[in-house]
């Protein structure tokens, strides 16, 4: 996560599938802060008054948490911080730790901070939103700084083990080799080796604008008749979520 992607599309589908799947449970998300980048313009599909058609269609799913996103984009700069002022979810609860920092222990630091956090807090379900996603083959050959784009295999179990939580939401970021849908297949194939007895795995895509999926890691079975009922968000003519 960057801080200038605050109020964009994906934050407002991240919190309407955290808001529909876990209405009453004490959610901490887990930003995996990264240094804001100017290469791109990752962000501009913001959920405001200006972006006249993404907000209208947004309006429709959830007025309420779209007039809140409005509000965001009114404030001078975008930054994480701004979902406390404006409790688009008020059950949930945000580490705002940047994941990159001096020192070779620094992500180690963070880790164990960021656990803290969830114990603290005394949270059920944790969303980890890593910049790119969880980490690639080449991790090992990334500089330690864009390591920081991803969240790593052993950071996902090592949330997952934390007595209190009970689900582990984890955004993924479609790469450009493959068709989105073994993209998907392949994650739940994957999840499913490594949590097999310990975890059902869910695989739900988000739709719209720019395209992503999240991985649900349930300790115990997963809340059905909410994910059923996210087909029946939609974004226009066609469904905002969709699940494999």
């Amino acid at each position: 996560m960057q801080n200038r992607y605050t109020g964009d599309i994906g934050d407002f589908g991240k919190f309407l599938l955290l808001k529909h799947l876990f209405p009453n449970a004490p959610i901490a998300t887990i930003w995996y802060i990264y240094p804001d980048e100017s290469h791109n313009t990752d962000g501009s599909h913001t959920v405001d008054e200006s972006n006249i058609k993404v907000y209208q269609h947004c309006s429709a799913i959830d007025s309420a948490m779209s007039e809140l996103f409005n509000a965001i984009h009114c404030e001078p700069s975008r930054h994480v911080g701004l979902f406390e002022m404006y409790p688009v979810l008020p059950n949930a609860h945000y580490f705002k730790e940047t994941v990159v920092g001096d020192g070779e222990y620094y992500r180690q630091v963070w880790l164990k901070r960021a656990m803290c956090f969830i114990e603290q807090t005394q949270s059920s379900i944790v969303c980890l939103d890593p910049d790119n996603g969880i980490e690639p083959a080449s991790m090992a050959k990334l500089t330690k700084s864009k390591q920081g784009k991803y969240a790593t295999y052993g950071e996902i179990e090592t949330f997952f083990e934390i007595g209190c939580v009970d689900h582990v939401v984890i955004y993924q970021h479609f790469h450009r080799q493959g068709a989105h849908e073994t993209q998907m297949q392949e994650a739940k194939t994957k999840f499913e080796t490594l949590y097999e007895g310990r975890a059902v795995v869910t695989i739900i895509r988000h739709n719209p604008v720019q395209a992503r999926f999240y991985i649900i890691l349930s300790k115990y079975q997963p809340p059905l008749e909410q994910i059923q009922s996210l087909e029946h968000l939609m974004y226009g003519t066609r469904a905002f979520f969709s699940h494999l």
